[in-house]
């Protein structure tokens, strides 16, 4: 399965097996990352896999999940690295849940290392082997439905209809869906919200949510074979939003053969 059926089929795992992952697929799952497309290619980032089968590492925070692996993602503190890090991020957990394993993002949650000079611990995502199921039904993911989401200022066609499926199911820090739509036949303006939630340190959170929201949105664009350009639109970027603030309008199109 692809990453655009891993969108519908992945689930946050809380509870690991203690069985080590092949060396390999551990290389794999370090490449592909490397491999995957960027929002800002100029933030350098790296991503370490911390090994915890005998479970000796003191990892502690807020969502603490106790796993056989933790995936940890560095990067430079830069304009937008924080949604630069949910895009990166999100297509190799996806990539993860295609090789059989569990994973889990870790809110404000630090693994020990040292890291990569220069750069910030960003985000640990706990996996490995899950012992509960691996795959989910659509259906039961608890989301807001698109109506919800979305202005309609259109009629969307079954290829964006698709597109905002996937959107639709993006994961978010405590579930909120920090982001709202307006629609048109052949572009989508962006939005985060204001929303409410319980602790200051959380609002991070929401622009790394926004990234794999985004992630989300070119990897449903591409199996829909629709060119995307993601722009932020300086008109757009003035205009003072009550509830809000404009992410940027995502220009789609149909591949020309």
């Amino acid at each position: 399965m692809n990453l655009y059926q891993m969108i519908f089929k992945r689930r946050s795992i809380r509870k690991f097996k203690k069985e080590q992952v092949p060396e390999q697929l551990l290389k794999d799952i370090l490449y592909f990352g490397k491999c995957v497309s960027r929002l800002h290619a100029d933030i350098q980032i790296r991503m370490e896999i911390r090994e915890n089968l005998d479970e000796h590492l003191p990892v502690k925070g807020l969502w603490k999940v106790e796993a056989p692996y933790y995936l940890v993602f560095y990067s430079e503190e830069k304009d937008s690295y924080l949604t630069n890090a949910g895009y990166i991020l999100e297509p190799v957990l996806l990539y993860m849940t295609g090789k059989g394993l569990g994973t889990c993002y870790l809110g404000n949650t630090r693994v020990p290392g040292s890291g990569p000079a220069g750069m910030k611990q960003v985000i640990a995502v706990a996996f490995g082997y899950p012992k509960t199921l691996l795959y989910r039904d659509p259906a039961t993911a608890k989301r807001l439905p698109l109506k919800e989401l979305c202005v309609f200022k259109e009629e969307a066609g079954e290829s964006m209809k698709n597109i905002l499926k996937a959107v639709r199911l993006a994961p978010s820090v405590m579930n909120t869906q920090p982001w709202r739509f307006i629609v048109y036949h052949d572009k989508i303006y962006i939005f985060s919200c204001r929303e409410f939630l319980p602790s200051p340190s959380l609002l991070t959170l929401r622009e790394l949510s926004v990234g794999i929201m985004l992630s989300h949105l070119t990897i449903a664009a591409e199996e829909m074979w629709m060119n995307i350009r993601l722009e932020v639109e300086e008109a757009m970027e003035k205009k003072p939003y009550k509830s809000g603030t404009y992410v940027a309008t995502a220009y789609l199109k149909e591949y020309k053969w």
